[in-house]
């Protein structure tokens, strides 16, 4: 016990300034995805805002896989919105609590040596079936409105991929987000804004059970829900956690990390806001950033808290296409360059699991549905592949 604690307690020290303007910084990279996911889960981006404030804050203290951050994000989301499309945000709360429940079992019942047994073709595919279905949830933001939204698109994509050219100090989508909402202000322009799609309040949630008829069926309904968020959660998360340890080159323990994220999914659900799991570039960016311990996953979390009352009457006017154009970057960065090498290297079986995964994937709009698939069509080659060799060979 004494040996846990001055590890963990090692965990919260370092230089404080780098940690807490890591934090920051951080916290401003995560503002307009916080924002931008809210629409593709059906929630209010003040919700979003609020559910990454607290996941931080859960998960700085909770957390085993220290500088890997978590909050909503596309795959949770995607599933998130096959629940607010068709039933109450009680019925996502009750998901989500279950959801955090399942991760706690997940935790206890050493899934991540589970996870490790997913093959690469079906990590590709998974990653590439995110993108894919991320990137086509933005196109209706932006084609099919007037010749204004086309420009508006074009130089904020522009401003996007141009600005990291130049300096990697201040946030490209946030500075896109700053300077076409103000062009937008000042100029009236003919656009669709975040307060024609969301009603954009600032409002301090608190604990409460979800109000629902709990019959058989909607019991089964949530439990289902619960774990589908779970699994996406759990996979992407302990995914993550891998690229942070190879990163960092320090080792961490994801049953522990999926038991603390699976309480704090469940305190969120609790107050009614958005589950979270692990972020891909966010995490890379803390560490990129100079932070070394649990301070910053803290600091960002408090950051994104005040962001909430400081900037929720502005986000409002922030034009749609402008979120749209951020999520397709986040798209397209989450296109996993392996899919290349399959290719070069004439891996055609695996090229074929990956394209089936991403295919039953984005069919179903259920990414756990198209890993599981995937991984057992894999199995399933090998073991024909085996028993021919072994018939060859005799």
């Amino acid at each position: 016990m004494q040996a846990w604690w001055e590890d963990y307690r090692a965990s919260w020290l370092g230089n404080y300034y780098q940690n807490i303007l890591a934090g920051v910084l951080v916290a401003l990279a995560m503002l307009p995805g916080a924002i931008a996911y809210s629409f593709i889960a059906g929630v209010s981006p003040t919700t979003s805002m609020i559910s990454t404030s607290m996941m931080m804050v859960y998960i700085s203290f909770l957390g085993a896989r220290t500088l890997m951050v978590s909050a909503p994000s596309s795959g949770v989301s995607l599933i998130v919105v096959m629940i607010t499309a068709s039933y109450s945000l009680d019925m996502l709360a009750a998901s989500i609590i279950i959801m955090g429940i399942i991760q706690i079992i997940f935790g206890y019942c050493h899934v991540s040596k589970a996870i490790k047994l997913i093959p690469v073709p079906v990590v590709i595919g998974f990653m590439n079936a995110l993108c894919y279905l991320l990137f086509a949830a933005q196109l209706k933001h932006i084609f099919g409105y007037n010749f204004t939204t086309y420009i508006y698109a074009i130089l904020s994509l522009l401003v996007i991929w141009l600005v990291p050219r130049w300096t990697t100090k201040i946030p490209a989508a946030l500075l896109s987000i700053i300077v076409f909402t103000c062009l937008s202000f000042f100029t009236h322009a003919d656009l669709k804004h975040v307060s024609d799609y969301a009603d954009i309040h600032v409002k301090i949630p608190s604990m409460q059970l979800p109000h629902l008829d709990w019959q058989v069926d909607t019991l089964l309904q949530v439990i289902v829900f619960g774990l589908m968020l779970a699994t996406v959660a759990t996979i992407q998360t302990s995914l993550i956690a891998q690229m942070m340890d190879d990163l960092t080159q320090t080792p961490s323990d994801k049953d522990k990390e999926s038991r603390g994220q699976g309480v704090s999914n469940l305190l969120i659900g609790l107050f009614g806001g958005l589950a979270g799991s692990g972020l891909v570039g966010q995490s890379k960016f803390v560490y990129f950033s100079g932070a070394t311990s649990r301070l910053s996953m803290l600091v960002i979390g408090v950051v994104m808290g005040l962001f909430v009352f400081v900037l929720g009457p502005i986000v409002g006017q922030i034009p749609m296409v402008v979120l749209a154009t951020v999520l397709i970057k986040i798209a397209l960065k989450a296109f996993d360059p392996k899919t290349k090498i399959l290719i070069v290297k004439r891996r055609y079986a695996d090229f074929m699991i990956m394209l089936l995964t991403v295919g039953l994937t984005i069919y179903t709009k259920n990414l756990a549905l198209g890993v599981l698939a995937g991984t057992a069509c894999y199995y399933l080659y090998k073991g024909v592949e085996n028993v021919w060799q072994n018939s060859r060979n005799n």
